[in-house]
C-alpha cells in the first residue's frame, strides 16, 4: 500500500515539475523562429539555366543570431511536380529580429520547360510551393521550417532566336 503522504507529495513534485519546465521554456526563450514565404519569381534565364528566387522573412526570437544552412524546394502545377531541388545558404538573421531574405535555386530552364509540356516561355501559371527552410537555433538544435505558397509565376522569356532553339530541341526529343 502506498502511503498517502508520499503520494500526495510526488503529485506535487511533478505539477510542479512540468510548471517549472513551462516557466524554464519561457524563460529561455525556446519558441521556434517563424518564417513564411512572401514570394517567388525568375531573377534570369538563359537557354540551359534559371535563377529561382524565393523571398522569405524569417522572424528571430532568440537574443543570438540564427544561422540558416539550407533549403529544400518542390513545384507543382495542379497535380503535376515540375521542379525541386535543395541550396545550401550562407545567410543569417540577426538576433531578435525580422529579416526577409532572396533565396536563388538555379535551375535547368530547358527541363522545366519539357515537364510542363507544352507551356511557353512568357506564360503564367499556377503553383503550389512547398519550401523547407532549415536553421540552427540555439535552443533547439537545427530544425526545419515548413513553407507554403500558392500564386502565379511568370516564366521568364528569352529572345525569339533561343525560344525557337528551345522548341526545336523539345520537339527532337
Amino acid at each position: 500500500m502506498v502511503d498517502r503522504g508520499y503520494l500526495i507529495f510526488a503529485l506535487t513534485f511533478m505539477m510542479a515539475f512540468f510548471a517549472g519546465c513551462e516557466t524554464m521554456h519561457e524563460a529561455l526563450n525556446l519558441k521556434k523562429p517563424t518564417a513564411r514565404l512572401t514570394s517567388l519569381k525568375f531573377e534570369e534565364a538563359t537557354l540551359d539555366s534559371a535563377t529561382l528566387l524565393f523571398d522569405v522573412e524569417i522572424d528571430n526570437h532568440y537574443p543570438a543570431a540564427l544561422p540558416l544552412t539550407n533549403f529544400d524546394y518542390s513545384l507543382s502545377t495542379g497535380a503535376d511536380k515540375f521542379l525541386s531541388g535543395s541550396s545550401k545558404s550562407q545567410t543569417t538573421v540577426p538576433a531578435k529580429s525580422s529579416k526577409t531574405i532572396s533565396l536563388p535555386a538555379k535551375i535547368n530552364y530547358l527541363e522545366m520547360l519539357k515537364a510542363l509540356k507544352g507551356i511557353r516561355p512568357g506564360s503564367k501559371i499556377p503553383y503550389n510551393a512547398e519550401l523547407g527552410l532549415s536553421v540552427d537555433t540555439p535552443a533547439l538544435g537545427l530544425i526545419r521550417l515548413p513553407l507554403k505558397k500558392e500564386g502565379e509565376l511568370v516564366l521568364p522569356s528569352i529572345s525569339d532566336t533561343t525560344i525557337k532553339d528551345i522548341w526545336d530541341i523539345i520537339k527532337t526529343n
